[in-house]
């Protein structure tokens, strides 16, 4: 007969994974290229291409994972060119 897993609630302890708070993505300093996408509708190739092109100033939160702080993003926003009809 196989014994049945004991759960955390069946020992009886009250233990639950860390959970990370939620901040809504307005109030976040640093923003990775998705959540720029997310909250500029400008494409995440289009970005990645600025950062690359040093016109939008990124940096690095380990070796791979790219954030963009929020005044950088503000001030390449400001950068654009307004379009004329």
């Amino acid at each position: 007969m196989t014994e049945s897993k004991k759960t955390l609630e069946s020992e009886g302890t009250t233990a639950r994974p860390k959970e990370k708070p939620y901040v809504p993505i307005e109030n976040r300093p640093l923003l990775g290229v998705d959540e720029v996408e997310a909250l500029t509708g400008v494409p995440a190739k289009i970005i990645r291409a600025n950062v690359r092109n040093g016109l939008l100033k990124a940096c690095l939160a380990g070796s791979t994972t790219m954030r963009i702080r929020r005044r950088d993003l503000n001030e390449w926003l400001d950068m654009l060119p307004a379009w004329r009809a």
